[in-house]
């Protein structure tokens, strides 16, 4: 008997990994009749295949932590200009991808759901932020 609860919990863990192993995961944001889509990004290959098919990366770390490195091309903004309609792209389809210091950090949350508000298709998450980004690499200016 415990032998056969042992596999059981085995295979549950098993199978709770696999559901939870890929680089990229999606959700759908609105939860009504919204066609915005939440691609959220697990790793920074994930992040760079993205900046490669055209996303445009908005850091929303302070302006310090921004110059002192970003993603390369990422621009600098705040979740206050994004609610006031500044910074995003005028094509409601444009790939936005959203980052900020890290997994403790929710300013890259506030601004994904404030570009599937403003009706955006294409939002990224990349919850790992720059401290995900910078890993053991260097940093570049």
């Amino acid at each position: 008997m415990a032998r056969a609860i042992r596999y059981m919990l085995i295979i549950a863990v098993l199978l709770g990994l696999t559901a939870c192993g890929g680089k990229v995961r999606r959700d759908y944001g609105g939860g009504g009749k919204s066609e915005a889509q939440l691609l959220i990004l697990q790793d920074r290959p994930a992040v760079e295949l993205s900046i490669w098919e055209g996303a445009i990366v908005f850091d929303l770390r302070d302006y310090d932590a921004w110059s002192q490195g970003h993603i390369p091309g990422a621009r600098h903004v705040d979740v206050a200009d994004l609610k006031a309609g500044r910074a995003l792209p005028e094509d409601l389809n444009a790939p936005v991808l959203f980052m900020a210091d890290g997994p403790l950090d929710s300013r890259a949350e506030l601004a994904a759901d404030t570009a599937i508000q403003r009706g955006y298709t294409n939002v990224q998450l990349f919850p790992g932020g720059w401290r995900a980004w910078i890993g053991d690499r260097p940093v570049q200016d």
